[in-house]
């Protein structure tokens, strides 16, 4: 503000209030010296040369209870100083309450921010035990207007951080009071619209991509406002969730539902069980349950005919509640779906106290940055934890051929998306349903009966610690004791570990022990029968003759169930077919070197330098008896008299030598008590800040 204004502010300023503990103005005197000089200089204001800052300190009440209300009054001073000081004497500003305070300054978008990080710095280093954050809300002026319409900015713009532990400020964008008004907007229309009856269910089909048959639907709720036109359930479920009203909208939807079951059931039409969505608000409305089954005995309909959909994102509110809510759902027969399962509050630990029915999986599994590797196996992961915690799994979000297909491969058949069918109004979902196979939604894939589901959830089961192996190669392999071995399910990562360019079903379809000679194929079966009775964990290596060529694969398996004659187990492999052929050629040439040594005589070992750890070669060990491993060389085979008393020094000095830096050091010593006249010679390695890092001796009779 110019110097003219900010005298007559000064003037004018003479015998208004202040604040007794900051030395501030006080709220009223502010409000009345910023809207003078917001009127003082219009150009100024509409050009964006003023910012008003509303600063609000973070659980200042915390501060108080621990540190005292002096403490509390310190801080205060503190900020209300770092403000007057950082914004200059051009500038206003004012401790509107408590632990909130509020600045107006002649600055524009970038001084304001370079002054608040300043502030926000200032105030973290405050002296206290006890980290002082403030955040602020920042509104540049665009056009005059009333101070107080000023900060309403300011404290929108707040609003939008609060929570947040890293953003400090925030500036004031017209899309906040756009939101807000489009929230109001909405609010004050919703219950006129579900009286007019405006909300339409549509419904999405699902199919079983094994045979392409319909096997469900689910009930999606639009808006079709008279004026506006169809208003996205992404702009209006989010407000009502927060407003309460979510609950009145699923018990609508609920009973669209149900009506039309009702004349689908009298009419004899094909009919396929619907899902309805509750939402996380809905399971606090105490007589929930109650509400929806006047609703269906109103319409007659069967209970097997909908499903509930409870979002995964009521775990978030505790699983105790939801699962009250899912119990009596069941006293009632309802089939009960976890919707949404892996968007947001994933919880396996959660799962073990929530009795459900059907598990559906949100695809954003597979949409993991580009490493589709991890989200696939996830994926597969959590399909293989649902069937054996008695789920069926449908997947919903697919939208590609590969995806469904490759959903198929982990035993994941029933699916949800726009690869077969969009939402649609009831209209067309009746003619898809005279026109379409229908089926009905089961799990791809039966496990042993026996095995005890529960046992995923005991921290000592097996089940737990084949879940803790969470991602690798992995596969489900069943063993009959008359010799027969079938892989049922293997991940991508399984295959690619076997070499080659496989497909999952060509490895799943080939005579597993086909690949196995009489030698390897007894290794295997030994692994699996060892297993059986120990119950633990048991290992093999084998040679299997692939398309590729001869593979080494180390296995690990783990029993995880079993019947009669049949045996489940779960089995993670490894590729060491590099491994295992660089080892014979290394023990080869290793043969050839002791061969060669052994002919010239010679004595060689290694010297760590720094540590003065030396590894011998076989022949000083086999000669010598010194120890694999020598520490404080060359202490103790002195001590072993393989350097007798008169060489003794002379091995010292050269080990000295060598760490003051020498290339190369040699001697001619006796060596033992027969006292054999021996060259002794070290070659010198150096790191790359030319230390020297190893030695290599060598002692060769003379």
């Amino acid at each position: 503000m110019s110097e003219n204004i900010e005298n007559e502010i000064v003037q004018t300023d003479i015998d208004c209030d202040y604040d007794s503990l900051t030395g501030l103005k006080s709220y009223a005197n502010f409000k009345a010296l910023a809207q003078y000089a917001i009127d003082c200089d219009p150009e100024g204001v509409n050009a964006g040369c003023y910012s008003l800052v509303y600063f609000d300190i973070l659980r200042f009440k915390v501060i108080n209870d621990i540190f005292g209300t002096q403490a509390g009054d310190e801080i205060l001073i503190y900020l209300a100083k770092l403000i007057k000081t950082l914004a200059g004497v051009q500038s206003i500003a004012a401790r509107i309450n408590s632990d909130r305070f509020v600045l107006f300054v002649r600055q524009g978008r970038e001084q304001i921010e370079k002054l608040v990080i300043k502030l926000t710095d200032d105030i973290a280093h405050y002296p206290l035990p006890y980290e002082i954050i403030c955040n602020m809300g920042i509104y540049v002026t665009t056009r005059v207007m009333r101070v107080e319409s000023m900060i309403d900015r300011a404290i929108l713009a707040l609003k939008t951080i609060k929570g947040e532990y890293v953003k400090r400020y925030v500036f004031y964008e017209k899309s906040l009071r756009d939101a807000v008004l489009g929230e109001q907007e909405i609010t004050s229309m919703m219950k006129s619209a579900l009286e007019d009856r405006q909300f339409v269910v549509y419904y999405q089909p699902q199919y079983n991509h094994n045979d392409g048959r319909l096997v469900g639907a689910e009930a999606l709720v639009r808006w079709m406002h008279p004026k506006r036109g169809v208003i996205s359930p992404g702009v209006f479920i989010p407000i009502f969730e927060k407003n309460g009203f979510i609950t009145s909208l699923d018990l609508y939807v609920f009973d669209e539902v149900c009506d039309f079951l009702e004349r689908s059931y009298k009419k004899n039409d094909h009919i396929v069980p619907i899902s309805v969505n509750i939402s996380r608000r809905d399971i606090y409305k105490p007589d929930l349950v109650e509400t929806m089954e006047k609703i269906r005995i109103k319409h007659n309909v069967p209970v097997g005919l909908v499903r509930i959909e409870v979002t995964e994102s009521a775990l978030i509110d505790g699983v105790a509640r939801l699962s009250g809510v899912i119990d009596k759902l069941h006293k009632c027969g309802y089939i009960v779906e976890m919707d949404d399962f892996g968007s947001a509050y994933s919880s396996l630990n959660a799962l073990k106290n929530i009795d459900l029915d059907i598990l559906k999986l949100d695809l954003k599994f597979l949409s993991d940055g580009g490493n589709r590797n991890n989200g696939g196996i996830i994926l597969s992961h959590v399909v293989r934890m649902a069937k054996w915690l008695g789920f069926s799994v449908i997947a919903e979000g697919v939208e590609q051929t590969e995806q469904a297909d490759y959903l198929l491969s982990i035993g994941c058949s029933n699916i949800q998306g726009f690869l077969y069918a969009r939402p649609m109004p009831e209209g067309d979902y009746v003619k898809l349903l005279e026109s379409t196979p229908l089926g009905h939604t089961k799990p791809a894939m039966t496990l042993i009966d026996s095995m005890d589901a529960d046992n995923f959830w005991n921290p000592m089961s097996l089940d737990t610690l084949i879940f803790n192996n969470y991602v690798g190669s992995a596969a489900i392999i069943e063993y009959k004791q008359n010799g027969f071995i079938e892989p049922l399910r293997l991940n991508k990562k399984y295959v690619e570990e076997l070499g080659g360019h496989f497909a999952v079903d060509d490895v799943i379809k080939q005579n597993f022990l086909a690949t196995l000679d009489a030698t390897n194929s007894a290794l295997y079966v030994g692994m699996l029968e060892r297993a059986i009775s120990s119950e633990g964990e048991e290992e093999c290596e084998t040679w299997r003759n692939m398309s590729c060529g001869p593979v080494c694969i180390r296995t690990a398996v783990r029993l995880i169930g079993k019947s009669d004659n049949s045996y489940l187990f779960y089995a993670r492999i490894r590729n060491i077919t590099s491994e295992k052929l660089a080892m014979q050629e290394i023990m080869h040439r290793e043969k050839v070197f002791r061969a060669a040594t052994e002919q010239l005589g010679v004595y060689y070992w290694e010297l760590d330098v720094p540590s003065r750890v030396m590894y011998p070669c076989f022949r000083c060990m086999r000669d010598f008896k010194v120890p694999p491993v020598v520490v404080d060389y060359p202490e103790p085979v002195i001590k072993l008299g393989v350097f007798p008393p008169e060489s003794a020094d002379r091995c010292r000095e050269m080990i000295r030598e060598i760490e003051n830096g020498a290339r190369s050091v040699e001697a001619d010593l006796p060596l033992t008590e027969k006292r054999v006249m021996c060259r002794v010679a070290y070659t010198v390695e150096f790191d790359s800040e030319g230390k020297p890092s190893k030695a290599y001796g060598t002692a060769i009779p003379l």
